[in-house]
């Protein structure tokens, strides 16, 4: 059955916006690769929401995690043995927590203090005494504030702020075993088990402090001028450290001490960094329009960001399920970094291309439909003779013509046996 005029301009019609709409749909889809926050979900828990939060810290092993609760004097546990997390229970310290330090292998949690102490937890569950404080060690007589632990070293590190000191805390005996002079306001310390020394951030200089735990004294000092740095982690591997500004966020070599300083997140708190994920992660508190989380590669190149609440202050891995947790205003909010992760190149080189090779493709089809259209017509029509038919019957023609000529010359031929009349 012959196709009508409309319905074959509407095949070409049709096979020419196939490929605008698929490349449509593949830019959509670009589009969307870049972007982690529509993975955010957020968990409504009310003992959270009414809280007042700084140091948050996740329990890989006991998939478990703690929130340092300034407003309620206590920890605040979160059940993450799945994707939906699950309010425990509220641990009292008797003080406002500021930082917190999980040793997994020795099933301890610590909280440092306002007022200079360190309260220690007990995480083991067979324990008669499970989630509750077990001891108090003072470390100065105004603040403990951050924590790190080195399972390495068996120490808690703590700074104490204003006192310009880190102390070291004996992990097998709840002892204060070191008192490394920083001789600077110190915020978030970080043992680096790469080179066996501690690393403090310090506000009020504008630097980095790097101290021998063996001597105790200061054997270098990262200055990042106008940065007044809060938060710190490293990435032993690379021996880069990861450092928030007050606008802005430093990386510095630890090798030479060279340093780049980004704008792509404005500032921040607490940083930290997973090194099964390979990632940095910096909650950035400010307003309700640009507070944020930031992950960063594991060197110092950002993958992604994610609005969050203003009281975000610091970020937690959760490596069992891929999540990053953050304290928001209704409770907790979670997202997927892997989903922050940018399309391969080939990709953004045929979604990119796409926009450009549309005219050709439709002008093809079109072409292609036009001689289709054209072998058709020609299809309908009679067959027309061969050169090889036209040369025979222009031969039989000339044949007919010299037949008549000899005619009406020498007169009808007679057939044998005939006579012509006298």
């Amino acid at each position: 059955m012959k196709a009508t005029w409309p319905a074959a301009f509407g095949a070409l019609v049709a096979s020419t916006a196939a490929p605008i709409v698929a490349a449509a749909g593949g830019m959509i889809l670009l589009g969307a690769c870049t972007s982690c926050q529509s993975t955010v979900r957020e968990a409504a828990i009310p003992v959270i929401a009414a809280g007042s939060f700084d140091g948050v810290e996740a329990d890989q092993r006991a998939h478990r995690l703690y929130l340092g609760d300034s407003a309620a004097h206590g920890i605040d546990v979160v059940d993450i043995s799945s994707t939906t997390p699950r309010f425990v229970r509220t641990i009292d310290v008797a003080g406002a927590p500021n930082g917190l330090a999980v040793a997994e292998d020795t099933h301890r949690l610590y909280a440092g203090l306002i007022g200079g102490s360190v309260a220690v937890i007990d995480t083991d569950e067979s324990s008669p005494k499970f989630m509750q404080m077990i001891d108090r060690v003072t470390v100065d007589s105004l603040a403990a504030d951050l924590l790190d632990y080195s399972a390495q070293k068996q120490r808690v590190y703590v700074a104490t702020g204003q006192s310009g000191e880190v102390v070291g805390i004996d992990t097998t005996t709840n002892q204060v075993k070191e008192r490394l002079a920083a001789k600077v306001p110190v915020e978030q310390p970080r043992f680096n088990p790469s080179d066996g020394l501690v690393y403090a951030a310090s506000t009020e200089t504008d630097s980095v402090v790097q101290i021998n735990p063996a001597s105790g004294k200061v054997t270098n000092t990262f200055k990042v001028a106008g940065c007044h740095p809060a938060g710190l982690a490293i990435n032993p591997n690379r021996q880069l450290a990861l450092i928030t500004c007050s606008g802005s966020v430093a990386l510095i070599n630890l090798r030479n001490g060279a340093h780049e300083v980004t704008r792509a997140v404005t500032g921040g708190d607490i940083v930290s960094y997973n090194a099964r994920a390979d990632r940095f992660l910096v909650a950035s508190p400010h307003d309700k329009s640009d507070s944020a989380v930031a992950v960063f590669y594991g060197d110092g190149q950002l993958l992604g960001t994610v609005a969050a609440s203003p009281k975000t202050h610091a970020a937690a891995w959760d490596q069992e399920h891929g999540l990053v947790y953050a304290v928001s205003a209704a409770g907790l909010v979670s997202f997927t970094p892997a989903a922050c992760e940018p399309p391969p190149d080939w990709l953004k080189l045929v979604a990119g291309g796409s926009i450009y090779l549309m005219p050709f493709f439709a002008f093809g089809t079109f072409l292609f439909w036009y001689a289709r259209r054209r072998a058709g017509r020609r299809s309908e029509q009679p067959a027309r003779p061969t050169w090889h038919q036209l040369q025979e019957e222009d031969l039989a023609a000339e044949q007919e013509r010299m037949r008549e000529l000899e005619d009406g010359i020498f007169g009808p031929q007679l057939n044998q046996g005939m006579r012509p009349e006298p």
